[in-house]
């Protein structure tokens, strides 16, 4: 799994290849074509270099892309590295898109980098993987999917609702004396809540308008009146009927 970061997500990716034990690490074989030719065994360092080092042969990285994409496409395992794989030789062909929708649009980096490799996950998961699945058309799928999330963010409108609310409800700083108008407006009360499985939970603020107190005081006196009446009264019923009314007469 590929967790984000506030700076980059490609930035996670090439931080997990900085690992000396996965970089040299045998993650891929390549067939050369050649007649006679053994298969050769690359790390992903080596794999790198071969791609995007200088001299880079164009037919010998065609033969990368294809066992790489292969290899990734028939990883089913949770923890395996062939996607991963890919999407950490993609990085270079991929980091210009990146920068420049985000330049133009407006969008954030993140985001942007997220849906990318969003876009190549799904395309190495696709169902129909008897079909063979070229780099251009990888790429191709994560640079279409980047220009339109950031195009669709354009469309969103920004409220200033919060805003609004945030002005006319302000609580009063810690120190500060509350205006008399306010006060009688109504209490402001912040409830801090404990944190949750999840993380921490922001805190519940309300206000508490006076009439709804002297309600809630109204309300509760007439049902305590109420309930008092009505013991006193089944204790003068109880009372009634335990005095005896007959008079009794001293004896001598």
């Amino acid at each position: 799994m590929i967790h984000s970061s506030p700076a980059s997500v490609f930035a996670s990716v090439r931080q997990h290849f900085d690992d000396p034990r996965v970089r040299e690490a045998v993650l891929v074989t390549v067939n050369t074509g050649a007649t006679g030719a053994e298969p050769v065994r690359l790390t992903a360092a080596e794999a790198h270099q071969a791609l995007y080092g200088p001299g880079a042969d164009p037919q010998f990285s065609a033969a990368i892309w294809e066992a790489v994409l292969s290899a990734a496409r028939s990883d089913f395992t949770p923890h395996g590295t062939g996607q991963l794989l890919v999407i950490w030789l993609a990085l270079p062909r991929l980091s210009g898109t990146a920068h420049r929708v985000c330049r133009r649009l407006r969008a954030d980096r993140s985001d942007v980098e997220a849906e990318m490799i969003l876009a190549l996950l799904e395309e190495l998961t696709a169902s129909d993987t008897a079909s063979p699945l070229s780099v251009a058309a990888l790429l191709k799928a994560a640079r279409n999917r980047a220009w339109h999330f950031a195009r669709a963010g354009l469309r969103e409108i920004a409220s200033t609702q919060v805003e609004h609310i945030t002005q006319e409800h302000a609580l009063t700083p810690v120190g500060e004396t509350a205006d008399i108008s306010t006060s009688r407006r109504g209490l402001d009360v912040r409830v801090n809540r404990p944190d949750g499985p999840d993380g921490l939970r922001a805190p519940l603020r309300f206000r508490v308008h006076p009439e709804q107190d002297a309600l809630a005081n109204a309300e509760e006196g007439t049902e305590v009146r109420t309930t008092n009446h009505c013991i006193l009264r089944r204790r003068h019923k109880r009372r009634l009927g335990t005095l005896s009314t007959r008079r009794v007469s001293r004896q001598s």
